[in-house]
């Protein structure tokens, strides 16, 4: 049975070895083909660098303000009809966010309203949205 197996194995070798050139590729031929394709390919885009940052939360008339934690804002597109992104507050730093976006136009949602907002080119725009809520009597 062993030989069998051996006997089949050098066959194949021996059919392998005789295959006319041209006809397979080597690894070498795979890197070249890949090294043209990656320079045909356009340069990756930079980083972004603009965005909203800021501050998200709810305040009484005769208090501070106090920071949400989760979701805290909501960005819509400049036509206000599709969200496109939302912004969170996390809980070391309760109603702080930081929210990359492409320069552009948006409206902003937040505990405080909805406010449109231009994102310049490395540019970054500070919001606060704070929603002042009712005392009781």
């Amino acid at each position: 049975m062993r030989r069998a197996v051996l006997s089949s194995a050098i066959v194949m070798v021996a059919i392998f070895a005789l295959a006319p050139a041209g006809q397979t590729q080597t690894a070498s031929d795979n890197v070249k083909i890949s090294a043209k394709a990656a320079t045909a390919s356009e340069p990756p885009e930079p980083p972004i660098q603009s965005g909203i940052y800021g501050f998200s939360g709810a305040k009484t008339p005769d208090s501070a303000a106090r920071g949400v934690v989760g979701e805290c804002m909501w960005i819509y597109d400049a036509q206000n009809q599709k969200q496109i992104a939302t912004a969170d507050c996390y809980q070391n730093n309760p109603g702080t966010f930081r929210l990359v976006l492409k320069p552009g136009r948006y409206v902003v949602h937040g505990p405080g309203g909805v406010k449109p907002v231009d994102v310049k080119d490395a540019g970054w725009v500070r919001i606060e949205s704070i929603a002042v809520l009712p005392v009781a009597p």
